[in-house]
């Protein structure tokens, strides 16, 4: 039974992903910072919280403890403090780059140890260039450097499968902060999830652009 590790299971796109993985046959892990919001569908749950290195580490010794490894661990959390730059405090700043940045490199750094070989590591970016706007500097910011950091662990570790996930918008509670209108044409999480998967199924890495 492959088996994978949703950190960010609590949002939209990463429950979507325990119900997707899980009607797939797969063990499900989930980190998730509002626990209580988990499918109940997932194997196990456990806390984290992307500004706190330490609930990352112990998520991952939960996990060591019940899967020998990984085959797909999957970076889904994110948020956003959208104001102009000019009136966005330090505290905001800070906490939409630890959650869209610095967690990412936290869960990533700590999950490599947790893969297979040939195991699967995904983050989910954006597509920066359409987004930088207005209020949005602090988002577009961590997204953008996310994309970058991608880049580095791909290098890094070139046995491993490594994708940057670019979604357009998606009908997620993720809009309720963000400064303007939903789109129209917004995916749905589960288009999201079933599109993630069966990238990971044909192997393939680098972008996945939907």
């Amino acid at each position: 039974m492959p088996a994978a590790l949703i950190w960010g299971a609590s949002g939209g796109i990463g429950r979507a992903l325990v119900i997707e993985l899980k009607q797939a046959g797969w063990q499900v892990f989930a980190a998730a910072r509002h626990e209580s919001a988990v499918p109940s569908e997932a194997d196990a749950v456990c806390y984290f919280d992307a500004a706190n290195s330490f609930t990352i580490e112990q998520a991952a010794v939960t996990v060591a403890q019940q899967a020998d490894a990984l085959d797909l661990v999957v970076y889904a959390a994110g948020g956003l403090s959208a104001n102009l730059l000019e009136k966005l405090t330090p505290e905001e700043w800070n906490a939409t780059l630890h959650a869209n940045l610095t967690g990412a490199f936290l869960a990533a750094r700590t999950s490599l140890n947790l893969l297979k070989r040939d195991g699967h590591l995904m983050l989910i970016g954006a597509y920066t260039e359409k987004i930088t706007l207005p209020r949005m500097g602090a988002y577009v910011a961590a997204k953008a450097g996310l994309e970058s950091l991608v880049t580095v662990l791909q290098k890094e570790n070139r046995k491993l499968k490594i994708t940057l996930v670019r979604p357009p918008a998606v009908d997620t509670p993720f809009w309720h902060n963000v400064p303007f209108n939903l789109p129209a044409s917004a995916l749905q999480p589960q288009q999201v999830a079933s599109a993630m998967v069966e990238h990971y199924v044909k192997g393939e890495a680098g972008e996945l652009n939907l």
